[in-house]
């Protein structure tokens, strides 16, 4: 079963250009796969029941075009079902003539809330009748690989604030998407659109962490890429990929 929203993009989603941030889309996203997932019967308050939750672990976004302050548009998700590990989700923003501008496709685990270990092979999520077996992006997000022979940057230390911590109780999953773009220069992202954006989620980062924040560029084939990394203490906690 798929769900499908009309929105207009917000003063507060635009940016400097009057173009829809891509964070903005992440955030739709994220609401927009908690709707479907309780219309579906697993949502927030039916996980709670038995003191499980969905962490989001991979996501994979091509930005073919950024639509624009005030536009409208229509935001459309599903459920996937299993692969492996994950629990695979899919989205797609159009114009309102049915054109593609934005496509995603993201991987999710259960956890248990007490010990925040892996839940596996949940029947909540796992039942035919709940998957559209319909691909926006054929391939799972995959892992991102930062170049070893290029020696990262020491960006800057950001002291977690309260304002970026969810109702989970740990660090949002879109502001980790915030600090990497804000660890790009600023001509880079006023000038270059975002083309292509995949984000691990490696360990929760938590209230009263310092999170080390590193960049590594490289020019390739298909464009200006930063490799974003975040630690707190020794341990990796995300990684970005973004793609300009």
């Amino acid at each position: 079963m798929k769900y499908s929203k009309n929105h207009t993009i917000t003063c507060y989603e635009a940016d400097a250009n009057q173009l829809m941030r891509p964070t903005a889309m992440l955030d739709l996203m994220q609401e927009a796969a908690n709707v479907n997932a309780t219309t579906l019967g697993f949502g927030f308050d039916e996980m709670k029941e038995t003191n499980i939750a969905w962490v989001l672990s991979r996501m994979h976004v091509r930005f073919d075009k950024l639509p624009a302050w005030r536009q409208d548009v229509k935001l459309e998700t599903w459920h996937k079902g299993v692969a492996k590990l994950f629990y695979l989700r899919d989205f797609i923003l159009s114009d309102t003539e049915g054109n593609a501008m934005i496509k995603a496709t993201t991987s999710w685990l259960i956890i248990d809330m007490n010990t925040r270990r892996l839940i596996r092979n949940s029947d909540l999520a796992s039942s035919p009748e709940k998957c559209t077996k319909e691909d926006v992006i054929a391939e799972p997000a995959d892992k991102v690989v930062v170049p070893v022979d290029i020696e990262p940057e020491l960006v800057r230390k950001h002291p977690v604030t309260w304002s970026e911590v969810d109702t989970m109780g740990h660090v949002n999953n879109v502001k980790y998407v915030v600090w990497a773009i804000d660890a790009v220069e600023q001509e880079v992202v006023r000038e270059r659109p975002l083309k292509e954006l995949l984000v691990n989620y490696d360990a929760e980062v938590m209230p009263g962490d310092t999170v080390k924040i590193f960049r590594t560029r490289q020019e390739t084939e298909e464009g200006l890429v930063y490799y974003i990394t975040g630690k707190v203490g020794d341990k990796q906690n995300f990684s970005v990929k973004l793609t300009f």
